[in-house]
């Protein structure tokens, strides 16, 4: 079983068209910490442009890669990146396709709390409205 962990934080959205700072953007609207949003926004650049590992992303950011493994691992616990055998990729091909998925993601959670919450209020009883 796979868990997410998907926090979603409704921000005002940027108004310019920079790269950097809408990457930082989608990612504060996705629960990352202020402090941390320059270096996954650095992170995510490089794991979207390449299917890197993460001896590779730590050459290329000059972090040490336990560092850089921590902060992915964070990235594939919220379901915007994957790992496909030793290399990290964004889960879909695109920005906008990983988003689509990770809200059909949330979707499916919904209907999963769906059905465990009418399942208990049959057990009390409850009247349906």
């Amino acid at each position: 079983m796979t868990t997410r962990t998907i926090t979603i934080i409704h921000r005002e959205r940027p108004y310019s068209d920079e790269l950097e700072e809408n990457i930082q953007w989608l990612l504060s609207s996705l629960g990352v910490a202020d402090a941390m949003l320059e270096r996954y926004a650095r992170i995510l650049t490089h794991i979207a442009k390449n299917n890197l590992n993460a001896t590779e992303l730590a050459e290329i950011l000059g972090d040490p890669r336990t560092s850089v493994s921590y902060h992915v691992s964070k990235l594939v616990d919220m379901g915007l990146v994957t790992r496909e055998g030793r290399s990290y990729r964004l889960r879909a091909a695109t920005f906008l396709r990983s988003i689509e998925e990770m809200e059909r993601d949330v979707i499916r959670m919904f209907e999963d709390l769906k059905k465990v919450a009418r399942t208990i209020d049959e057990k009390m009883g409850l009247p349906r409205r």
